[in-house]
């Protein structure tokens, strides 16, 4: 009797399937508002470190705008809006990474530069220390990467709490320590807000047209990634 050949080994495990492009828009449409946010924040916040301080935490929650507006608010209120929105596009990127795999990563790579090997370093590291680096640098690296590494999802929402929970406390506490400069900079900010937000506004325009104009803008990034992370096989990515 003749035998039989061998069923392609694709055909017994067929290939894992793309998720589609309304799960993906799910999770780009959240961070490009996020980034649209922060860029507002950062424009304008001349205007909002003092009048403002908890707004301008929500909008752009960077170290330095973290440290000027400590002093003026309690700290509950400061570490409740700060966690909240230094976290809020952490699951994102971790849906990225677990959805997308190594595609993710690699988009990372690119959105990010790696002009200092720091990506390829992370990736390295990560594979002997995924949990102490997603609590040390509760970020893009570290969540793409959790996420493409398969790490637990309450393992790492724990970690990623607990490391931005410990991050802005600290933050609070350094800022408790210099709050004789930090309120000198209070105070040039309080009688200088106009002329310096009409400043900042006309900066912030000028680098996001720069980096636009160099194909390297957040929301162009992120707005593309359909296109990167399927290397754009056609108008669903090569699904069915």
């Amino acid at each position: 009797m003749d035998e039989q050949p061998a069923a392609p080994a694709e055909a017994a495990a067929p290939a894992a399937r793309r998720p589609g492009r309304r799960t993906l828009a799910l999770i780009v449409v959240p961070i490009i508002a996020l980034v649209i946010a922060g860029n507002v924040g950062n424009a304008i916040h001349p205007t909002l470190v003092n009048e403002h301080p908890l707004l301008l935490v929500a909008l752009e929650p960077r170290n330095r705008f973290l440290l000027l507006v400590a002093g003026s608010v309690d700290f509950w209120p400061f570490l409740t809006v700060a966690v909240v929105r230094r976290m809020a596009s952490d699951p994102l990127f971790y849906l990225l990474g677990f959805l997308y795999g190594d595609a993710g990563v690699r988009w990372m790579e690119r959105r990010m530069g790696d002009e200092v090997g720091l990506v390829t370093a992370m990736e390295r590291w990560f594979t002997r220390a995924g949990p102490v680096l997603v609590f040390l640098f509760p970020g893009l690296f570290a969540c793409v990467l959790a996420g493409a590494t398969k790490m637990k999802p309450a393992l790492f929402m724990a970690l990623n709490l607990a490391g931005t929970v410990t991050v802005v406390t600290l933050l609070y506490r350094f800022a408790e320590v210099f709050d004789g400069p930090l309120g000198a900079v209070n105070r040039f900010y309080g009688n200088n807000g106009l002329t310096l937000t009409i400043i900042s506004v006309a900066l912030t325009a000028l680098w996001l047209f720069n980096q636009r104009r160099r194909g390297r803008g957040e929301i162009q990034s992120v707005a593309r990634m359909e296109e990167e992370l399927t290397g754009g096989d056609g108008p669903d990515g090569g699904r069915a």
